[in-house]
């Protein structure tokens, strides 16, 4: 009895430390996981259906978050196919393709389908070398932009015979329609959704996943154009004037702030992840609290530098359980507040 006392003091915070770590992960998949059907629902509205939140989707992270949570959350399986059919030619396959790289084995399978849907349904052959696992790029496909779509005359029939762009939610897809997917679409949906403030490049790299290279040259043809505003006093900075925005596409006054889901959308998958390894492995406590320091390292919830040093703070060397809590916590409720 007494060789066996020892051992249960050593095994009782692991134990716990796995039941944390694990009750952390179904909060943030399901925060997940609502956050992707709210906006499926809003991708799928019909036009003249303006109500709803006002928070810009991300297209690409949506689609990858949700292939993500399919075993999950099987029903979205339709829901992301019908939407890809009808609508592939707005999605960018290298960027894609790009942040695919974040997710398992499970998901580039899943992508593959995808791409199927997308060029047999969708005739929208740039999604080729996705069928075929390839790590090539597409022809004409870049960071910049993709190249347009080759479709036949004859489409799938749809519900609606256009996309509901005129909400505010689908910002980034209604500037691909007028400007082609790519970096410079994003960008200016980006600096929109900042209002007035200036953003560097490599914040607006940060934000929608392009590279700095792409951004700059998309920003610099569209201050030549006076479409954006610039800014060098020994930084370059970028802005859009909200007023003349809003009142040429009508919407609200203020359009809601960038949410980051590229970035939220993959840590989360990457943290479920690694606490269902961790499930599988015997670990100690501390190795556990270690390897969670290092999944949220790799995390930049945004660019504010406030709201960074408060994340960092929380995973630091020593940080305690409650401090990491309260962090992920946090992810969460943006998640669920995004709805």
């Amino acid at each position: 009895m007494d060789t066996e006392t020892p051992a249960l003091e050593h095994t009782a915070p692991c134990i716990e430390a796995q039941r944390a770590v694990a009750t952390m992960s179904d909060t943030l998949a399901c925060a997940a996981r609502d956050a992707a059907i709210s906006q499926w629902i809003v991708m799928h509205a019909p036009p003249g259906n303006t109500a709803g939140d006002a928070t810009i989707i991300d297209p690409e992270a949506l689609l990858l978050v949700s292939l993500w949570l399919l075993p999950r959350e099987p029903a979205l399986w339709p829901t992301v196919h019908d939407w890809v059919a009808r609508w592939s030619d707005l999605l960018s396959v290298q960027r894609t393709r790009n942040i695919a790289r974040a997710y398992s084995d499970a998901v580039q399978g899943e992508l593959r389908a995808v791409a199927v849907t997308a060029h047999e349904r969708g005739k929208d052959f740039r999604w080729s070398p996705v069928i075929k696992g390839g790590g090539a790029r597409a022809r004409g496909d870049s960071d910049e932009g993709d190249a347009a779509p080759v479709r036949k005359d004859s489409r799938p029939p749809l519900p609606f015979d256009r996309l509901a762009v005129e909400r505010d939610a689908l910002l980034v897809l209604r500037f691909r329609m007028a400007f082609g997917v790519g970096a410079r679409a994003d960008a200016l949906a980006y600096l929109l959704a900042r209002g007035t403030a200036w953003s560097t490049v490599t914040e607006i790299a940060l934000a929608t996943g392009y590279t700095p290279s792409a951004i700059r040259r998309a920003l610099d043809r569209m201050a030549e154009a006076d479409i954006v505003l610039m800014v060098d006093d020994g930084m370059t900075r970028y802005r859009c004037d909200p007023m003349r925005w809003t009142a040429l596409l009508g919407l609200q006054c203020t359009v809601a702030s960038w949410r980051y889901f590229l970035q939220h959308f993959t840590f989360v998958a990457s943290f479920v992840d690694w606490a269902e390894s961790v499930s599988r492995r015997k670990l100690t406590s501390f190795a556990i609290m270690d390897g969670l320091r290092t999944v949220a390292r790799t995390f930049r919830p945004t660019d504010d530098r406030d709201a960074l040093r408060l994340w960092d703070a929380a995973f630091r060397d020593g940080s305690t359980w409650d401090e990491m809590e309260a962090a992920l916590l946090g992810v969460a409720t943006s998640l669920s507040t995004s709805r």
